[in-house]
């Protein structure tokens, strides 16, 4: 479950101050699928980025499984992370390495067994229906199937 209270972010530069966000409420249940759609600049990668704390709210407070977790840092925020999954809108995948090691990259941070990680990157790519193309690079996929590639990361 996730608890936005209050939630607001106001940016400060030289040239004065810049309100992304303010007052946001907003209640998520487990399992719920949301979506946040709206203008360029209207704040949707900010509200994000204040989810998992790599922007810090100004006011208001991010509350997860009951937990409130606006003041996590360090090893408490490292692990939040590991538990909060993100799609970025270019979907940030290494054109570099395979479809299978796109998504066992994050299980290699975690110091996950590689084969290990191996099986558990096809399960997932099953999951999105992309188990054949395990073997491909990002390049040789349409922007949907990245996407899937990027979900299953």
């Amino acid at each position: 479950m996730i608890n936005l209270t209050n939630l607001s972010k106001t940016y400060f530069g030289r040239s004065g101050s810049h309100e992304a966000l303010r007052d946001v409420n907003l209640h998520v249940e487990r399992g719920d699928i949301f979506g946040i759609i709206g203008q360029s600049g209207a704040g949707k990668s900010t509200l994000v980025r204040c989810i998992n704390l790599l922007e810090r709210p100004t006011e208001g407070s991010v509350i997860i499984d009951g937990k409130d977790v606006t003041a996590y840092r360090g090893k408490e925020l490292s692990q939040l992370r590991e538990s909060i999954g993100m799609i970025f809108q270019n979907f940030s995948l290494f054109q570099q390495r395979t479809v299978l090691r796109n998504v066992t990259f994050p299980l290699e941070l975690r110091r996950e067994d590689k084969t290990t990680a191996e099986k558990r990157a096809l399960e997932l790519l099953e999951l999105v229906g992309l188990a054949d193309k395990a073997a491909n690079y990002p390049s040789q996929l349409s922007g949907g199937q990245q996407q899937r590639v990027a979900i299953a990361r």
